[in-house]
């Protein structure tokens, strides 16, 4: 379990700007939670066109759904930040 001020303090830091997005969704996190190596090949599966009546919204959620352990993307960030929090 991480301290609960660890992961305030990741959390601000984030807002503030001090850990970028990259930080947080490091290779480490994506090898231990996702079947993709990194935040790019997500990216890449993420941004591609998208069939008549898929929103992007519903295309990253079956991506974490098909390509991590989360069932959303609240999920993932949260874990990313308590990661993150515990590895730092």
């Amino acid at each position: 379990m991480v301290d609960r001020l660890a992961i305030k303090t990741v959390m601000k830091a984030l807002d503030n700007g001090e850990i970028s997005t990259e930080e947080l969704l490091s290779e480490n996190f994506f090898k231990e939670y996702s079947t993709l190596r990194s935040m790019e090949e997500f990216e890449a599966k993420a941004n591609v066109k998208l069939g008549k009546g898929v929103t992007q919204e519903k295309h990253l959620e079956n991506l974490i759904k098909t390509y991590t352990k989360f069932k959303n993307l609240e999920d993932m960030k949260n874990k990313a930040i308590e990661f993150y929090a515990q590895n730092k």
